[in-house]
């Protein structure tokens, strides 16, 4: 994420050279993996360490076919990520339909930031480098799903680290930056992104979920549910949940990858971030808060925002300017105010818009633009408990969805919790909601009048991570 002014920007981390790394496991693996049919984390199938070098490159010599440069992982097994774990490029991590991957051994990461050394334990991330891809395609009846390891009713964000993918794909930095996030790796692992190829492919990912991630380095320096640092749109992102993020959900560092059916769901921080250039279309699209999940603050105010949008760190006018295409999303805060959250959609430092066709409600502030941030906004339907910001709400109803009017239009509150869960048929707008009819066609990530059981959301998704057994 890029926050305050105040914060380290990754172009001085590289730059002064400030971030170093030493790396060592707690539980030493030899290569083959640590195939563990102990069952202790209450899985249904087995697990088995995902095998990495001393560099934590993830070795192909344990699927049977180590000169194919694909390494696959199946769903006979639940398969764990020791510590920061890389897909080295000329490589594909293909992950069958219905497979769980979680978190393995932790590894213990020395790093530096501004003169202050921090030692942290990470485990559960996943990283695509530049030049490799990742094919991970569910399905609709058997997603693929990274989470946490926890039993059910203990599991809390940041038990999984997340997953990041790195192409590339233009951004308005220099190609030297690295991801933010991650301590300094070895010499052998490049984590740097961003390039010249907009056409760049990182891989696919189709029915996917990613619960209870994040994990954060230094303040502002953080892993996200997914991360995209200069990703190509030759890329595919399709049917993809994040839920529970202990920092973003989305976060997209320039690139130009075009993605549908997203879903963020009861996230810490924003629920789609886009920083450094981004310049890619995102369709469908569905952020909701959740009532009692941590959210993020900033100089002691809320910072947790539905999208929250950078040119970059210093709000300048580097090309390519920040400049998300975002048609039909649904954006919700909760039912009734909450200080606890800030804005719906928070476009700053010279940031570009165009969002057309889109639901923004259930947040103390509807739309604000700040630092010269500019665009299309069009045939959206607003609501906001207070009219501050730079777009007049529609509504300043103190029932949002009374105004709404999604499902029953009666509800307590969107999404409560990932115990209690949310029926995606509530996320429907009914006929005469006002979201029906705008710009000739609707406004918001599902049809209103949409019969019940048939949303794009159906069977793949999961609301009630808390209490779901793996």
């Amino acid at each position: 994420m890029v926050k305050q002014l105040t914060k380290a920007s990754l172009m001085a981390i590289v730059a002064a050279a400030a971030i170093t790394v030493s790396s060592c496991k707690k539980d030493q693996n030899d290569g083959s993996g640590n195939f563990n049919r102990s069952l202790s984390a209450g899985f249904s199938n087995p697990t088995q360490n995902i095998p990495v070098d001393a560099d934590g490159v993830i070795q192909d010599t344990f699927d049977g076919n180590p000169s194919d440069n694909i390494i696959n992982l199946t769903s006979d097994k639940v398969w764990l990520l020791d510590g920061v774990s890389f897909v080295q490029s000329g490589k594909t991590l293909k992950i069958a339909a219905g497979t769980v991957i979680s978190s393995g051994a932790f590894k213990s990461y020395t790093a530096t930031e501004d003169g202050v050394t921090v030692t942290k334990d990470i485990r559960g991330v996943l990283v695509i480098v530049k030049g490799a891809k990742i094919d991970a395609v569910g399905t609709e009846s058997a997603p693929i799903v990274f989470t946490s390891d926890k039993a059910p009713g203990s599991r809390v964000a940041g038990d999984f680290g997340g997953v990041i993918l790195l192409g590339k794909a233009p951004i308005n930095q220099p190609y030297t930056t690295v991801i933010e996030g991650l301590p300094k790796p070895s010499a052998a692992v490049d984590i740097t992104y961003g390039g010249t190829e907009s056409t760049d492919n990182s891989g696919t990912l189709q029915y996917v979920r990613i619960e209870y991630a994040g994990f954060q380095l230094f303040k502002d320096n953080e892993i996200n549910g997914l991360t995209l640092g200069g990703v190509g749109n030759g890329t595919t992102l399709e049917h993809i949940q994040v839920t529970y993020s202990a920092d973003d959900s989305f976060e997209f560092f320039g690139g130009t990858v075009n993605a549908k059916w997203l879903v963020a769901a009861g996230g810490d921080d924003d629920d789609f971030d886009f920083d450094f250039g981004y310049s890619g279309t995102i369709q469908y699209a569905v952020g909701v808060k959740a009532v009692n999940s941590t959210h993020s603050t900033s100089g002691g105010a809320s910072d947790a925002n539905g999208i929250e949008s950078d040119n970059n760190k210093a709000g300048d006018g580097a090309i390519p300017r920040t400049n998300p295409v975002l048609k039909n999303l649904t954006i919700l805060g909760t039912n009734v105010n909450n200080t606890a959250l800030r804005a719906g959609n928070r476009w700053r430092r010279n940031s570009g818009l165009d969002i057309q066709n889109s639901i923004v409600a259930g947040f103390p502030s509807g739309v604000a633009y700040e630092g010269g941030a500019s665009g299309t906004f069009s045939n959206n339907l607003v609501h906001a408990f207070t009219t501050t910001g730079s777009v007049t709400p529609n509504s300043t109803a103190a029932n949002a969805n009374g105004y709404l009017r999604l499902g029953t239009g009666t509800a307590a509150s969107f999404y409560t919790s990932d115990a209690i869960g949310l029926n995606v048929n509530l996320l429907i707008p009914v006929t005469t909601s006002p979201a029906n009819g705008i710009g000739g066609t609707y406004a918001g990530a599902i049809a209103p009048g949409t019969a019940t059981g048939t949303t794009w959301l159906k069977n793949w998704t999961e609301f009630a991570t808390q209490n779901k057994v793996y």
